[in-house]
């Protein structure tokens, strides 16, 4: 790293920032780390589990794998909102305090909390899996419970101690998983593939409207994988210079994230078309040699902490973006605690793990995609500008360009409830179907429909209030924000060191 920069966020130290402004000087990650970063967060079962869910919608191998690529599309979004951290210098629970005011994003910032600790107990899941099914092939035949517990005090640790270090080490260790986890990976793919029933379907074929229907609801089980980022997209690459090219930014996200999350879908359709894959681990062994099957069963344990390291590290700046006077490290501990009493109820009362994660992202849909569209929109219309002083000014009230009425911006949620009304009317879940749903065959376009809605009527709604206050940002609030990120201290009382 450049000189005075090691000290802020080095390579297993204690990164020194929050949710602060990332000073310029400081931004050394580069395109190539962004790469590995997306990759080595996304090998991991989850998506591997949303093609096996699609498939089993009773949709044939062709109809599984059209859902699939449909719904990875949208990390066209994600592409999209990463553009936002390297311009920002700001992680996205923290810049969208634009959209949605000081106080009321609070609100959206709680939301994206439950969603974050439920994805590391999902993680988590994956990885206690992963070891339950490798024990009998080590040798311990008897390990039951007690191999779980030890799976899941592994997971949390490994995963915990490298989310508590920062920024830097999170990068670091990435380019590891990618590596290892890519090469795993594509040797059972291809290793499988060979052996696909590409006739594989229901005993009475769906009817032409019934397998439409099918494929939107798969792909909408898909497409909350890319939708899920919607709340931290930003958080990882606002450490890359802010003048990298647009493109650059856009390919390298999209590429990375979705070829891979893309590849898991598919090789989650083919094996269910070869049997019951519904223990993402495990059922796999009836289709590799044993030898194959430990180096998948160790990949899947590195895939659980590659992703969730990327999720404690994001939600421990969601919590200090709501306003909780926590240090991350403490945050952590926090998520920890509350992600391994869901990790319980999923391993030791649930009976069904794809049920439970099937309900959940059917239900996420509905609030993350308006909710993107509205900050998205907000982003292109300041052309991704953001004052680094004011969008922390809590205390500065109707001053604040970012202030709205009384904290909240009217518009911004006038969106979002837009956009959630349009989600409930025709999203298809396990738990909740909605009227037009109901009316249309029993597809799902909660997916399609929530995030351009929410952008459209806030694009409607607040570009007179939007190019009030989306001038130049002062220089002097550039220099003011880059001085307390040097120096450790943010607007908020809270300091940036407490990372």
């Amino acid at each position: 790293m450049p000189d005075g920069t090691a000290d802020a966020n080095p390579v297993f130290g204690l990164e020194q920032h929050g949710f602060d402004h990332i000073p310029e000087a400081e931004r050394t990650m580069t395109l190539r780390d962004l790469a590995f970063f997306w990759v080595g967060a996304n090998a991991y079962l989850f998506f591997f589990t949303v093609g096996v869910i699609a498939f089993g919608l009773g949709l044939t191998v062709w109809q599984a794998i059209i859902a699939v690529l449909l719904g990875n599309a949208l990390f066209v979004y994600i592409g999209w909102a990463s553009i936002a951290g390297v311009r920002a210098g700001l992680p996205t629970m923290t810049l969208t305090r634009a959209a949605f005011g000081i106080h009321g994003n609070r609100a959206n910032g709680v939301l994206a909390w439950v969603t974050s600790v439920a994805f590391e107990a999902i993680n988590t899941v994956f990885g206690v899996f992963a070891v339950a099914a490798l024990l009998p092939v080590l040798g311990w035949h008897t390990a039951g419970d007690a191999g779980k517990v030890i799976a899941l005090l592994v997971v949390f640790f490994l995963s915990a101690a490298i989310a508590v270090l920062g920024h830097a080490t999170m990068i670091w260790v990435q380019r590891i998983f990618a590596v290892l986890l890519v090469l795993t990976l594509a040797v059972v793919f291809f290793y499988t593939v060979g052996g696909v029933d590409w006739g594989a379907g229901p005993k009475e074929p769906l009817s032409t409207s019934a397998a439409i229907a099918a494929i939107t609801v798969g792909a909408g089980v898909v497409a909350s994988g890319p939708l899920s980022y919607l709340f931290n997209a930003s958080d990882w690459p606002r450490y890359l210079p802010s003048a990298t090219p647009t493109r650059s930014i856009f390919w390298t996200v999209l590429a990375s994230a979705g070829l891979i999350a893309t590849g898991l879908g598919l090789m989650g359709v083919i094996l269910s078309s070869r049997g019951d894959v519904a223990d993402p681990v495990a059922g796999v062994r009836a289709f590799v040699p044993d030898w194959l099957f430990v180096i998948y069963a160790i990949a899947a344990v590195g895939g659980a902490v590659a992703n969730n390291v990327v999720t404690f590290y994001a939600s421990g700046l969601v919590l200090q973006s709501v306003g909780v006077p926590l240090r991350r490290y403490q945050a952590t501990m926090l998520d920890t605690t509350v992600a391994t009493l869901l990790v319980i109820y999923i391993v030791f009362i649930s009976e069904s793990f794809t049920t439970v994660v099937n309900d959940f992202l059917s239900l996420l849909v509905v609030w993350i995609a308006p909710f993107g569209g509205v900050w998205l929109a907000d982003g292109v219309m300041r052309r991704w500008r953001y004052d680094p002083v004011d969008i922390h000014a809590v205390e500065a009230g109707p001053r604040g360009r970012y202030w709205g009425w009384n904290g909240i911006n009217v518009a911004g949620f006038a969106a979002l409830a837009a956009g959630v009304i349009v989600c409930l009317l025709t999203v298809n879940a396990p738990i909740y179907q909605g009227p037009v749903s109901k009316m249309l065959a029993d597809s799902d376009l909660s997916w399609i429909l929530g995030l351009p809605v929410s952008a459209a009527t806030y694009l409607a709604l607040a570009r007179r209030t939007v190019r009030a206050t989306a001038g130049e940002v002062p220089v002097a609030h550039v220099i003011e924000a880059d001085r307390a990120g040097e120096t450790g201290a943010i607007h908020e009382g809270v300091l940036a060191g407490e990372s």
